[in-house]
């Protein structure tokens, strides 16, 4: 581990359980599925469908204290990685959006190769407003290169992305008006979505769409 994926790993763990506590307070947060995580080793795609900005936070509190699952590596927006220079430091790799998926891909599938974990949002954005987006190529792209398993993490929450970056107003988190639910899914294979390993766009684009589907099929 080189000396910025230390300083990750530091951070993560230092903020953990104050955050962990903040969100159980103002959220009711809550977590189910996490025995799934054993299935999936130490090492794997975490791929969630994404409501609010919290989601990334969500996400790392979500799973257990465990060292064998920190440091979390996400894909970060190129707006966000480039204007907050602290999302370096706390996991976001950036994103490269209109690059092509070799170029993109590339971080991700290195860490994976190094035995991180690393977490993707198919949808490339927040659902705003109830409005489904279409899953993206990429992470279909990155299990099919890595080999790793990919695990399903379901967020059921009333936050609502298109209010604020919060998702609400301050009111209504002091009042314990929203929520958040994570949902650990079954682990499993890309080539489990379309019968095979995904190799042309078409193909890529089917797995991600099946990969989705998982997710918001996971209870």
């Amino acid at each position: 581990m080189n000396i910025r994926g230390f300083f990750i790993k530091i951070i993560q763990l230092s903020a953990y359980w104050p955050l962990l506590f903040l969100f159980r307070i103002f959220f009711n947060f809550k977590v189910k599925g996490t025995d799934n995580l054993e299935k999936a080793g130490t090492s794997f795609i975490l791929a969630a469908n994404h409501v609010s900005y919290l989601d990334p936070v969500s996400v790392c509190i979500a799973i257990p204290f465990r060292l064998k699952y920190i440091p979390l590596f996400y894909m970060a927006s190129d707006y966000f990685y480039r204007v907050l220079f602290f999302y370096r430091f706390i996991g976001g790799i950036r994103a490269r959006m209109g690059r092509d998926l070799e170029l993109s891909s590339r971080p991700l599938i290195e860490k994976l190769d190094q035995g991180e974990r690393v977490v993707i949002f198919p949808e490339g954005g927040i659902n705003r407003g109830g409005l489904k987006r279409r899953p993206h190529r990429g992470i279909s792209y990155v299990a099919a290169k890595s080999n790793k398993l990919i695990l399903p993490l379901k967020i059921e929450s009333n936050l609502d992305g298109a209010v604020s970056v919060l998702g609400g107003s301050i009111i209504d988190l002091l009042t314990g008006k929203h929520w958040i639910k994570m949902i650990f899914g079954k682990p499993f294979k890309i080539d489990e979505t379309i019968g095979k390993i995904p190799e042309s766009l078409s193909e890529l684009r089917k797995a991600s769409e099946d990969v989705f589907k998982r997710i918001e099929m996971t209870k």
